[in-house]
């Protein structure tokens, strides 16, 4: 049994991250950016309003009122040629380009207009609710870096600049199998012995979670040969491949013989880390396996602790390397001391500190208690009793 860290360590140095694809720009969105994407154009691309008002020259202006010739107007998406004189003003819609001669928009709830005559009744600063040219960002400037994840408003910018495609780094293709003769299908009735196959369910969520490819072979018994050709054909089909069950040492426990038989190059069978002991790691060429407990806290746990980083490396994201930060204890939490104990609880920020809630029982089975959490604190191997006001490492979850 090896510790929490040297199995992270083992998962991510066997992790590589992925080629990159040409992706259409409305396809790439929550994809990682795979290149440096640098503006096309300026943005504003012209001097334009921020407001609905009038165009002039500020030295016109004066602290007390000052009066103005309207020559004309210009909303959004036209063009006036007209050079502002002193003492002209043009009404000028939000988005239109400032007309030349002109240096400042004085908004339009803030004058008084007689006729073709517009009375100003106050001191005007240049530049006043103008955009300039190139303000937010310059022809040639780096937009957006490598890494970044596209979101709605990088979606926006990159229309904005014109970009019909970029490329993003490829999401791995997953592979789920459930094994396990305990194991009925979600719509099934229950029966003496049978439980219903909510870790499919599970880790189809935490993966689409992460915006990664996933398919599941779905229930597979406990059979050794079955086992042994669901687990080959993953691995000719998928770049991961995650198993739940039938990886501790008992009779119809299967896993490790049957990577052994495929030739696999197993690095580790055992984490010190509660729940979720039982977590193999292998790797076969160029594809991953873990094959993560049964029970479905530890197989949520195992997931957020080795296959997610794994996945975020994989696909380029930055965050990889999971957060840990001080959270301090609102109740008292006990554990075993042979194991890292992952202690699910609600963190709340409250004055600008973090602190853990006790959410209830903590057993390998305890979906309820998880739908109640946001988050974990870590007492570490050799801790057994965490009180109130305690402070323990701790992070979200399912980011």
């Amino acid at each position: 049994m090896i510790d929490v860290h040297e199995a992270f360590n083992i998962v991510m140095n066997n992790t590589k991250l992925l080629k990159s694809e040409d992706m259409s720009l409305i396809n790439s969105l929550n994809r990682v950016l795979a290149e440096d994407i640098s503006s096309k154009d300026n943005l504003p691309p012209f001097d334009k309003s921020c407001m609905d008002g009038y165009a002039l020259k500020s030295e016109d202006t004066k602290e007390k009122m000052s009066k103005f010739q309207i020559k004309g107007s210009i909303k959004a998406g036209d063009f006036s040629d007209i050079v502002l004189k002193n003492g002209e003003a043009i009404k000028i819609m939000t988005g239109a380009p400032v007309p030349k001669g002109a240096d400042a928009i004085i908004q339009i709830e803030k004058v008084k207009v007689e006729g073709k005559e517009l009375h100003v009744l106050e001191k005007v600063s240049p530049g006043t609710n103008i955009f300039k040219t190139g303000e937010e960002i310059k022809i040639g400037d780096v937009a957006l870096k490598k890494g970044k994840i596209v979101r709605p408003a990088e979606i926006g910018l990159l229309a904005s600049l014109g970009y019909t495609k970029i490329k993003c780094y490829k999401v791995p293709k997953i592979i789920i199998i459930n094994t396990g003769d305990e194991l009925i299908n979600i719509d099934q009735n229950l029966m003496q012995g049978k439980i219903r196959n909510c870790n499919e369910y599970t880790l189809i969520a935490l993966i689409k979670n992460l915006n990664a490819e996933v398919k599941s072979y779905g229930i597979i018994r406990d059979d050794k040969n079955k086992i042994f050709n669901a687990i080959k054909t993953a691995f000719e089909e998928g770049d991961i491949i995650i198993t739940t069950g039938g990886a501790s040492v008992g009779d119809y426990d299967f896993i490790e013989d049957v990577l052994k038989e495929i030739g696999t190059d197993i690095k580790f069978t055992s984490v010190a880390i509660k729940p979720g002991k039982p977590v193999v790691f292998a790797t076969f060429k160029d594809k991953l396996f873990f094959g993560l407990p049964g029970n479905p806290l530890s197989v949520i746990n195992s997931f957020e602790s080795f296959v997610a980083p794994s996945i975020k490396k994989m696909i380029g994201r930055d965050d990889a390397f999971p957060e840990e930060f001080p959270v301090t204890l609102k109740d008292d939490f006990k554990s075993g001391k042979e194991r890292d104990c992952y202690m699910y609880v609600d963190i709340k920020k409250e004055d600008n500190h973090y602190y853990a809630y006790d959410v209830g029982r903590q057993d390998s089975n305890g979906l309820f208690t998880l739908t109640k959490s946001n988050g974990v604190v870590i007492m570490k191997k050799g801790t057994s009793i965490a009180k109130a006001g305690d402070i323990l490492n701790g992070k979200f979850i399912f980011k």
